[in-house]
């Protein structure tokens, strides 16, 4: 979807320059000190557990690739997860650091931020399994940190706090929510892969998934009260959707297309693109945004298209399981809205839609971002379609790596399952 190697290698270096900062294991917000929000040259807790997370997928969990950053961050997490606090809060839900000394920063912020914990949990245990399947290192020791976190996860999960967007308080994000499933879950791989009792995480994970189900109202997932109608939504089943509202559900299809109509709405450069034909769509952070000019977002956009991807990977998964099969209006009815399929369509023709709308998503983003040498900043002017606001942002350059990466997996996938037709 426009994206070539040569620019994909780009990006990767550049996304591989912002991690483990000269050998810290810290991994930067963004190497620009001057945005509409200030010097983005911080450790934000939650900014690194999701980079690294899609570092070591982008790298197929290959150990000598993601060594030199994931020894670096674990070394960072050990380091400043026990660092005393300024705040008068627990360290551990700081939202951010200073780079390389590690130290909490000390002013004025949106605290405290609750899912860095766990996303910080979740990706050292990822790296702990990595470590111990391959035999190499010492994964008691990354249990310890992971030990750590999810003590505060476990004890705390309820405990208001603010979004990610650093903007708005609630005890209820579906974003947060969402991130404490997963990270769960994986840090319960993990320790019973060490001979570990993790029968509480998982516990918890079930009461906290019983607890989300309510999230699923009025025909679409809300992200908070105060904030109903938010990219985040989009980002959480992505990225944390493999036990509750996976990027297959109907529930997945009915966000999006509340949410695409609404960032349709919000955005001029949207309702261009679509008078002169093109496809796609670039979404951002919630109706109404202002801050630097409350514009679409490259990370955001890069997981709409992943969550098409993923959403035609299952689909191929069930094909390669069941034979292509007609779809039951009952169980497919929001895909079949989303995508104006029609009446006789089978799984095959709803794979290469949902694969389809992924690459016009991508398609789109690809024609904002392509005239800056592989530098990926925060926004998109929602006028001029022009990059903006923070340059060479990391979580940005994670997003559409991660989007491009599911794109192979789900290709791969539709190319062996022609072959197997032949």
């Amino acid at each position: 979807p426009g994206f070539t190697q040569e620019y994909y290698d780009i990006m990767y270096n550049n996304y591989a320059a912002n991690l483990n900062i000269d050998g810290s294991g810290a991994v930067v917000a963004a190497p620009d000190t001057n945005t509409p929000g200030g010097s983005y040259y911080y450790h934000w807790m939650r900014d690194a557990g999701l980079s690294i997370k899609a570092w070591l997928d982008i790298n197929n969990n290959d150990y000598n690739t993601v060594r030199p950053v994931l020894e670096g961050y674990a070394n960072w997490v050990a380091k400043v997860q026990h660092k005393n606090d300024p705040n008068n809060i627990d360290v551990r839900i700081e939202p951010k650091f200073t780079i390389p000394d590690g130290e909490p920063y000390t002013g004025g912020w949106c605290r405290p931020q609750t899912d860095g914990p766990a996303l910080r949990a979740m990706a050292m245990s990822k790296w702990g399994m990595l470590l111990k399947s391959t035999g190499n290192g010492d994964p008691n020791s990354v249990w310890e940190i992971v030990k750590f976190d999810m003590a505060w996860v476990t004890e705390n999960w309820r405990q208001d706090g603010c979004d990610l967007w650093e903007e708005v308080r609630s005890n209820d994000f579906f974003f947060n929510r969402m991130a404490y499933i997963y990270s769960l879950n994986v840090a319960a791989d993990f320790g019973d892969m060490l001979g570990q009792d993790t029968g509480a995480y998982r516990t918890v994970a079930e009461e906290i998934k019983g607890e989300t189900q309510g999230h699923w109202r009025d025909g679409f997932l809300y992200e908070s009260t105060n904030r109903p109608y938010d990219g985040a939504v989009i980002h959480s089943i992505a990225t944390f959707g493999e036990y509750l509202f996976p990027p297959s559900s109907n529930e997945a299809a009915a966000t999006i297309q509340v949410l695409a109509k609404a960032f349709c709405q919000e955005y001029p450069i949207n309702q261009k693109e679509i008078s002169a034909g093109k496809p796609g769509l670039l979404i951002g952070r919630y109706p109404g945004d202002s801050y630097a000019g409350g514009n679409p977002w490259q990370l955001l956009t890069a997981v709409l298209g992943e969550l098409f991807y993923l959403g035609g990977q299952a689909t191929y998964k069930d094909i390669e399981r069941r034979g292509d099969f007609s779809l039951r209006y009952a169980d497919y009815k929001d895909w079949i809205s989303l995508l104006r399929l029609e009446e006789t369509a089978t799984a095959v023709d709803l794979a290469a839609a949902q694969v389809a709308a992924g690459d016009a998503v991508m398609t789109s983003l690809w024609g904002h971002v392509q005239d800056a040498g592989g530098r990926i900043d925060e926004q998109i002017d929602k006028h001029t379609g022009a990059q903006a606001s923070a340059e060479g942002l990391t979580w940005s350059y994670a997003n559409i790596l991660h989007s491009l990466h599911a794109r192979a997996a789900v290709q791969t996938l539709r190319e062996s399952l022609r072959t197997q037709a032949v």
